[in-house]
């Protein structure tokens, strides 16, 4: 009983280089769309939307092919460092949720949303605030899943496309399960699949009731047990708990160079702020910081140290403002705003000059 106590959310930005391309411009949205080769036009697909994908455009053809299955396609050649800082991005926004975050790939993630306390956020509402935070600063679209394991999770962040979220209630993780095909399992192995197609097992279900012996033979006696509690929603690892950062950071690039100075203003104080955000989920407190204003000619910078590390939102926001108000003069020109906060430590209690008195005896 205590896994089906657990909140797993599933996360599904699946295609996540589409899902970027069309943030980045909003024109492409609804139309096909091929990304990856060289800037001559040669190379392979790295991703296509689902419309090219009906044409029959598949990740790993030329782009040649693609063009001949898809001439009504945009192409773009992509950006490996944008789609790395979008990641970085789509991490933070989980940390914010939860430590407990793994990214198996830049496509998903999954994130424990168990409350630690009774008092802790509610696991539907922590969800519906990743979804909406995806969108809001990233214009990524999410489908979710929330069950008590991973793979129950995952298969109902697909049935939740597009941007759905569907909940697998406490005790119905089987009968959710049971129905689907062995398919779905997508880590088994091809002659495993195979095994369990001979021996008559062609769904969750139909695993989930085998006889010990029956799944035993088409398996193994290692991986038997370990198939069957899957199935049923049991028995999976804990997702990782993530590492402290060493530093964290918070980026913008402005599109409109012609952006005034209070328009840029309130960018770095929203930045500031989710910076100082990604300090709360590992309790750590930062005592650098630093501002930097990019132009396409030069980037200039200015940092700070505290005394005494911060983590409060609008102390930080505060100092970000004061550090990059000489940066932007002028104005115009400016193509990317930065926050950084660094010297992260986790706050050591500190000795009262006045310690409470003791009551008498």
């Amino acid at each position: 009983m205590r896994d089906r106590a657990r909140s797993i959310l599933h996360v599904d930005l699946d295609p996540f280089i589409v899902s970027v391309e069309r943030s980045l411009d909003p024109s492409l949205r609804g139309r096909p769309l091929v990304v990856g080769g060289d800037q001559d036009g040669s190379g392979f697909v790295a991703a296509a939307s689902e419309e090219a994908r009906r044409t029959g455009v598949r990740v790993g053809q030329t782009l040649a092919q693609a063009r001949r299955l898809s001439p009504d396609a945009v192409f773009r050649p992509g950006s490996l460092d944008t789609y790395g800082r979008v990641g970085e991005e789509v991490t933070a926004v989980l940390l914010a949720a939860s430590r407990r975050v793994e990214r198996p790939s830049a496509d998903e993630a999954y994130v424990d949303l168990t409350p630690d306390q009774h008092d802790g956020p509610r696991p539907v509402r922590a969800a519906e605030t990743i979804r909406d935070e995806l969108q809001r600063r990233l214009g990524l679209d999410a489908s979710l899943g929330l069950a008590s394991s991973r793979l129950a999770a995952r298969i109902s962040s697909g049935w939740a496309k597009p941007r759905g979220l569907l909940v697998v209630l406490p005790g119905y993780e089987l009968s959710f399960l049971a129905p689907r095909p062995i398919s779905v399992l997508g880590d088994l192995p091809p002659h495993l699949e195979a095994a369990l197609q001979r021996a008559g097992l062609a769904t969750l279900g139909d695993v989930a009731e085998a006889d010990d012996k029956v799944l035993e033979a088409a398996v193994g006696p290692l991986a038997a047990p370990r198939l069957r509690a899957a199935v049923r929603g049991e028995g999976e690892e804990p997702v990782a708990l993530a590492t402290s950062p060493s530093s964290v950071q918070e980026e913008a690039h402005v599109r409109d160079p012609r952006s005034d100075r209070e328009a840029l203003e309130q960018i770095v104080d929203a930045l500031a702020r989710r910076a100082a955000g990604r300090l709360k989920p590992f309790h750590l407190v930062a005592r650098g910081i630093k501002v930097e204003v990019r132009r396409p000619v030069a980037a200039r910078q200015r940092s700070e140290t505290f005394a005494l590390g911060v983590a409060d939102e609008d102390v930080i926001a505060t100092r970000a403002q004061a550090l990059v108000a000489p940066l932007l003069d002028p104005a115009d020109g400016v193509r990317a705003l930065q926050v950084r906060l660094s010297r992260l430590e986790t706050p050591t209690p500190q000795t009262s000059i006045f310690p409470a008195l003791r009551p008498a005896r």
